[in-house]
């Protein structure tokens, strides 16, 4: 769904009007990609992949300022991708629209920090869901192997050596969201199961111990 200039507001509405004394929270999650490289991007593609992995985020988070302000602070949390720090083959568009993102939750932070509401990014790795249970049948038909088959054949290199759960990542998102991370501000907590700590190019010297 490509975002449209109002409908953030109509999801603000009914926080603004309940009187019950919640910490006001945003968690956007939202996210597409169209395969391709920079040569073989047409704009419309383009475009589609910023506006809801990007502008979509950015204009919710909008909507919600006013009532964070009004009740003097609050939290939030962008869910992006390791392919934010890492770029995988013929994933230009989604990998620019989530480093972006990153770079938005460090702008909110820094933007209204002052006025006591944090923004944090949280960049999963593979994660089991029906967007990655499509990329693993794809995998999986072009080795001729099953699904679960494909999570671990993707998560090879990972250090915990298989795919999160959406539950483990809506752990992730409650304790940045929640006053337990009340320092936390203007960074990004990944959730990958240790994949950005290994250098793959000299994982071939100690296989045995990797």
């Amino acid at each position: 769904m490509v975002p449209q200039p109002n409908w953030p507001h109509a999801s603000a509405g009914p926080i603004r009007d309940t009187r019950a004394p919640i910490t006001a929270v945003v968690v956007a999650s939202a996210g597409m990609g169209i395969e391709g490289s920079v040569g073989d991007m047409d704009d419309e593609h383009w475009r589609r992949t910023l506006d809801v992995n990007l502008t979509g985020p950015m204009m919710i988070t909008r909507a919600a300022l006013p009532v964070m302000l009004e009740r003097g602070g609050g939290s939030v949390v962008l869910v992006s991708s390791t392919n934010a720090m890492a770029a995988a083959p013929l994933s230009a568009a989604y990998d620019a629209s989530k480093a972006g993102l990153n770079a938005l939750a460090r702008a909110i932070a820094v933007d209204y920090g002052p006025q006591g509401i944090r923004a944090n990014a949280l960049c999963p790795g593979w994660i089991i869901t029906p967007m990655g249970d499509e990329s693993m049948d794809e995998l999986g038909a072009a080795n001729g192997i099953g699904r679960q088959e494909a999570y671990a054949l993707a998560t090879s290199d990972v250090p915990l050596r298989r795919a999160g759960t959406a539950e483990e990542i809506a752990y992730c998102c409650l304790f940045l969201a929640s006053d337990e991370s009340s320092i936390v501000s203007g960074t990004t907590l990944v959730a990958d199961g240790g994949g950005q700590a290994v250098e793959l190019t000299s994982r071939m010297f100690a296989a045995g111990s990797v």
